[in-house]
């Protein structure tokens, strides 16, 4: 399937729903969505384009907002998927309905980035130790590692 195809099933499904679709290489596209439009581009991406896995998700903090960035692929293709959330109430939905294998991305999302994931089965800490403190988020811009001071500095 081609990038101009693929991109015309984005924009015949998903119309309105798209902040922004661009190919700035022949194998990589990326979709911006508002949350609540999140699910649906998964489904789309999944059952119209062919998108059937997931490689992962990236958590980003942009400063004002918080975001996920869900990277899916197809043979020769990798369509990005964009959707951002308040930095006061984080909550994305999950896409585990879509895209079973997304269960320890959201977690990762979750424990790093602190977005919460709106029917997540399980979002126990997954890469923090067990004695991280709550409500500390190490992806976040306004963290501060207090290093203890080591022998030889």
């Amino acid at each position: 399937m081609t990038a101009e195809e693929i991109k015309k099933i984005l924009e015949d499904s998903l119309g309105s729903k798209i902040k922004e679709l661009t190919a700035p290489a022949p194998r990589r596209m990326f979709l911006w969505v508002d949350k609540e439009n999140l699910v649906e581009a998964c489904r789309v991406a999944k059952e119209k384009a062919g998108f059937y896995h997931i490689s992962t998700i990236t958590p980003r903090d942009t400063g004002d907002k918080l975001e996920a960035l869900y990277h899916v692929a197809q043979a020769g293709m990798v369509l990005t998927i964009r959707a951002q959330t308040d930095r006061n109430n984080p909550m994305l939905p999950t896409v585990i309905p879509v895209y079973p294998g997304a269960v320890f991305y959201e977690r990762e999302v979750h424990d790093l980035l602190g977005i919460g994931i709106e029917g997540h089965p399980d979002l126990r800490p997954l890469v923090l130790p067990e004695d991280w403190p709550a409500n500390v988020f190490p992806l976040r811009k306004d963290w501060q590692y207090n290093r203890e001071k080591g022998v030889i500095e």
